[in-house]
């Protein structure tokens, strides 16, 4: 997949909707004392297990026509003696995921990367169908791709460097050189929300589109941005201690998620990950109109 345009501008290039921004509906594998309360209300019981939860997001993700759902292994790194016993009950509920899933998936893992790599050795195998994998970093490429290859399935893969476009671009090359298709790759520059620096990260996205624009063949991969964990992290969506005139957390929590999808389209993001459903209803209908069930 390589990009030709800038995002949802439809008309003029006359591609349909071919340059409309896809969007992924992600939950945690694990539910942290940071999860927000609003998010926590909307699930309700299906937070009761990992499983429960992916059939409920796919409900969702079905019914919004999300693209992908998304799986993020959100596992801290445990003593090594007890290693064993969290990725033999990691696996099991994987397989139990994997079942029921009926719409394509995106494989997060945790984001450490020593820990990713033991994370990629147990749940590659399980694998029964091509995904995305994210996210692969500077220190963990080689070992998360060989981990990759074996599954016997040519997968897809985002590469994540902290906002620098020279890191981007290196770390799109090294892949490539290990053996990975260009057109198997998906740029992460790893953004923040509104508020939290996302003015930065929103510069580097349209330096990656000018660049890829203007010729340069190792940035022309589309990029992806985790809007639904980043919006999700901020006090704004999780607590109530502000006054009247911020309006209700519910709403409130929504509209930061949905903000900061927006503007990190509008820069040029091709895929935004999700997290609250009703987010992906307004953005769907926002992008695709009709098109949005």
């Amino acid at each position: 997949m390589t990009q030709d345009g800038f995002s949802f501008l439809n008309i003029d290039l006359q591609k349909g909707l071919s340059n409309s921004p896809f969007f992924i509906l992600e939950f945690p594998f694990e539910l942290t004392d940071s999860y927000s309360p609003v998010l926590k209300n909307f699930w309700g019981e299906a937070l009761n297990s990992p499983v429960e939860f992916f059939r409920a997001l796919q409900k969702e993700g079905l019914k919004l026509g999300a693209c992908a759902l998304s799986v993020y292994f959100n596992l801290p790194e445990p003593a090594d003696s007890q290693k064993t016993v969290v990725l033999k009950k990691a696996c099991g509920v994987f397989k139990e995921i994997l079942n029921s899933a009926k719409m394509p998936l995106m494989i997060r893992l945790s984001g450490q990367a020593e820990w990713d790599c033991e994370l990629a050795r147990n749940i590659f195998p399980i694998l029964d169908r091509q995904v995305i994998i994210s996210p692969v970093q500077a220190a963990n490429y080689e070992q998360i791709i060989d981990s990759a290859k074996k599954s016997g399935f040519e997968h897809y893969f985002v590469l994540r460097t902290p906002i620098d476009i020279n890191l981007t671009k290196e770390l799109n090359i090294l892949s490539i050189d290990k053996g990975i298709k260009k057109e198997r790759i998906l740029i992460d520059p790893e953004m923040g929300c509104i508020g939290y620096g996302i003015d930065y990260g929103y510069s580097i996205i349209e330096r990656i589109c000018l660049a890829r624009n203007s010729g340069d063949d190792m940035l022309d991969m589309p990029v992806i941005v985790c809007a639904g964990e980043e919006s999700f992290k901020a006090k704004e969506s999780k607590s109530s201690d502000f006054s009247a005139s911020w309006g209700e957390l519910e709403q409130r929590a929504v509209m930061w998620e949905i903000s900061t999808a927006s503007a990190l389209v509008a820069a040029g993001a091709n895929i935004c990950v999700l997290w609250h459903p009703q987010s992906l209803k307004v953005l769907r209908k926002e992008y695709y109109g009709v098109l949005c069930h």
